[in-house]
């Protein structure tokens, strides 16, 4: 796992992460980049089809509590519709639906809306699925501080 200490160079930033639910992909990545990148970047998730307040799937707390020493049990899914998508630097789709929904309802994102992350939903999955899917995550969060530490020189 890579330390926190490895990316001060990024800090200040805004990072929105977004799936559909708000309780499974989009919580996860938010849990690994807070352990990822500490206080050096802020970190958010939201859905755009969630059920305001959902808790996120016990799956993937169990797994991000497992795997990466966070508790995202108290996590509560949001809408992007009640975010200031422009108080964001970037904004990361988990998968390809994701962004296609924001690129129509946002079209004024530009550049700020990175590419998908083609990550599947392992809603109602079993475990290992959820703990693929953080692995899968984690590769992504890794050329993700990669692109930060670029863009930032």
């Amino acid at each position: 796992m890579i330390k926190e200490r490895d990316f001060g160079d990024v800090e200040g930033l805004k990072i929105l992460f977004v799936c559909s639910g708000n309780t499974c992909r989009s919580p996860m990545a938010e849990g690994i980049a807070r352990k990822m990148f500490g206080g050096n970047v802020e970190v958010e998730s939201a859905g755009t089809h969630a059920h305001i307040r959902d808790p996120p799937a016990s799956n993937a707390v169990k797994t991000i509590r497992d795997k990466f020493g966070v508790d995202i049990s108290s996590h509560r899914s949001r809408s992007v519709n009640n975010v200031h998508m422009e108080d964001f630097d970037y904004i990361i789709p988990m998968a390809d639906g994701v962004f296609d929904d924001l690129k129509e309802s946002f079209p004024s994102l530009g550049e700020k809306l990175l590419p998908s992350w083609g990550i599947a939903d392992p809603y109602l999955q079993d475990l290992h699925t959820y703990e693929e899917t953080a692995e899968n995550i984690q590769d992504h969060m890794k050329a993700l501080a990669v692109f930060l530490k670029n863009v930032k020189k």
